[in-house]
C-alpha cells in the first residue's frame, strides 16, 4: 500500500508478534514451493482492524540463506486480475502482494515491495512514516537481484470464468538493502516486517479485499507499531 493512499490513525500498540525465519540452502526460485518450503513456518493472513480472515485464503513462509531473504505467498484467487508491466506502476490497483521490510527497529528507512501475478514489481525505499514523502520517488529506487517467479493456475482478466490460484517465489538480496551496509543477518537478529495482499475479485461484495500477516489496529499498512518481527533463526 503506497503512502499516499495509507489512513494515517491513531492506533492501540499491542504487543508485536514475532515469526521465525529458519536458514535453509540455496532455493530455485521458480513460483512453485516445493519441499525446502517444509521447513519454514506458515503465516496466515487477517483484514486490518477486524482480524477476520479474508474470503480468498493466503498463505505465506519466510526462509534465508547467506545471500537472500526468501518469500513464498499461495494465493487462493477465483479472479485473477494483472496488466501492468512496467516496473514501478500503480499495481496496487490490481491483485498484488506486499512486502515490507524494516532491518532493525531504531533504524527509520524501511521497504515496500509489491509483486503481481505477472512478475511485475515495484519497490521502494521509503525514509520513514515521520518524512513522508512522494511513493514514486521513493521507487526510483531499485533493488538490485532481486527475483522473482510466478505460476498461475487460472485465466488471467478474465471474470467469466473461476480461476484457482496464484503462487510467487521472490528472492530478496541481502546486498541490494542499503540499510544493511553490505552486511547479513545473523542468528538472533531481528528485523520488522509484514506481509499483505490485495486482491481484486468480481466474486467479492466489494470488489477487493486488503490483508495482511500482521494484526492491524488500523486500516494503514505502513503503521509500524503493528508490524511483526522478523527473528533469524
Amino acid at each position: 500500500m503506497p503512502v499516499s493512499r495509507s489512513i494515517f490513525l491513531k492506533g492501540h500498540k499491542l504487543k508485536r508478534i514475532k515469526y521465525r525465519c529458519h536458514r535453509v540452502d540455496k532455493i530455485i526460485v521458480d513460483g512453485i514451493l516445493e519441499k525446502e518450503w517444509k521447513k519454514a513456518e506458515n503465516l496466515e493472513f487477517f483484514i486490518p482492524v477486524t482480524m477476520v480472515q479474508p474470503s480468498s485464503k493466503t498463505s505465506a513462509k519466510l526462509l534465508y540463506d547467506n545471500d537472500f531473504l526468501y518469500i513464498g505467498f499461495f494465493c487462493h484467487d477465483q479472479d485473477i486480475k494483472a496488466t501492468y508491466t512496467k516496473r514501478d506502476s500503480p499495481t496496487w490497483q490490481q491483485d498484488v502482494v506486499e512486502v515490507f521490510l524494516k532491518t532493525g527497529e531504531n533504524i527509520s528507512p524501511y521497504y515496500e515491495f509489491e509483486f503481481s501475478p505477472i512478475k511485475t514489481v515495484f519497490d521502494a525505499f521509503l525514509p520513514g512514516p515521520e518524512k513522508l514523502q512522494d511513493i514514486f520517488e521513493c521507487a526510483k529506487w531499485n533493488c538490485e537481484g532481486l527475483k522473482v517467479e510466478t505460476k498461475i493456475c487460472g485465466t488471467l482478466n478474465d471474470s467469466s470464468d473461476t480461476d484457482q490460484y496464484w503462487s510467487i517465489e521472490i528472492a530478496i538480496p541481502f546486498k541490494g538493502l542499503p540499510t544493511l551496509k553490505g552486511k547479513q543477518p545473523e542468528k538472533g537478529d531481528k528485523w520488522l516486517f509484514h506481509l499483505a495482499r490485495y486482491d481484486y475479485s468480481a466474486y467479492l461484495p466489494s470488489g477487493r479485499e486488503l490483508s495482511s500477516t500482521a494484526r492491524f489496529t488500523v486500516r494503514n499498512f505502513h503503521f509500524l507499531d503493528d508490524w511483526m518481527y522478523l527473528e533469524f533463526q
